[in-house]
């Protein structure tokens, strides 16, 4: 009978005790720790913006998303030089007229880099990028609040696409309503049109449920920072009477 090498019985006793079941270590678990919260990229129904979000109006003024706590707030993508905005300019400024009265803020965001430019102008006043949109503003007696977002930061986190494109926070800050101003761009229909942007604000007052919550936007394309000037733009409400939705 051969004798087994030291090297062999070695061998042979580790595999057996590699077959044998192993005690396990007694011990708490290991938690992995939890990943940090993301902040939302895009802004969704029944978000707040963050109160510090902040942009420069055309005056120079700072306008934070903090200021209008406690308040219903209107935002409108917005743009001089779209000839579908200008189909809604006077009714939105009829609009802002009426609920302001009541203690609705109304803010209109210029995100368009080819109307702003694609950098805040410089602080010595030398650089006059926003005078286009005062003079027509004035031409037009619109009563505007205009706000300048240079590099599309907020326009991006809002999801606007089109000038116009209305945002509406009910009193708490949560996005209750966005999309079309109404179905009646070229103010047509009269009692047949849909008042959406009216119809929001009224249930709001009334401590009521908004609805519908969202509409589609139908407008320019925003032009932003980047990217080329000539953009196509979405087609315009039909004037028909026919309705999007």
């Amino acid at each position: 009978m051969k004798t087994r090498s030291f090297v062999a019985v070695l061998a042979s006793a580790a595999l057996a005790f590699a077959q044998e079941p192993q005690p396990v270590p007694v011990g708490p678990p290991v938690v992995a720790p939890a990943a940090a919260p993301q902040p939302p990229k895009t802004l969704a129904l029944g978000m707040r913006v963050p109160a510090e979000t902040v942009l420069v109006d055309i005056d120079g003024k700072e306008h934070r998303a903090g200021d209008c706590k406690g308040k219903i707030t209107v935002v409108n993508f917005y743009s001089i030089t779209c000839p579908i905005m200008r189909g809604w300019e006077q009714r939105l400024a009829a609009i802002e007229q009426q609920y302001g009265k009541q203690g609705v803020v109304f803010l209109d965001i210029d995100a368009n880099s080819t109307e702003i430019g694609t950098t805040p102008p410089a602080k010595d006043g030398k650089d006059k990028p926003y005078e286009k949109i005062r003079a027509h503003l004035a031409a037009e007696k619109l009563p505007f609040t205009v706000l300048a977002d240079h590099g599309n930061v907020v326009a991006d986190f809002f999801g606007a696409q089109t000038t116009p494109h209305v945002f509406v926070f009910a009193a708490d800050g949560k996005l209750v309503y966005r999309g079309l101003i109404d179905d009646d761009q070229h103010d047509r229909k009269g009692d047949q049109a849909k008042r959406y942007l009216r119809d929001t604000l009224d249930q709001l007052l009334a401590g009521k449920t908004v609805t519908p919550s969202e509409t589609k936007s139908i407008g320019c394309a925003i032009k932003r920072a980047g990217k080329p000037k000539a953009e196509p733009k979405a087609p315009e409400l039909p004037k028909n009477g026919g309705e999007r939705d």
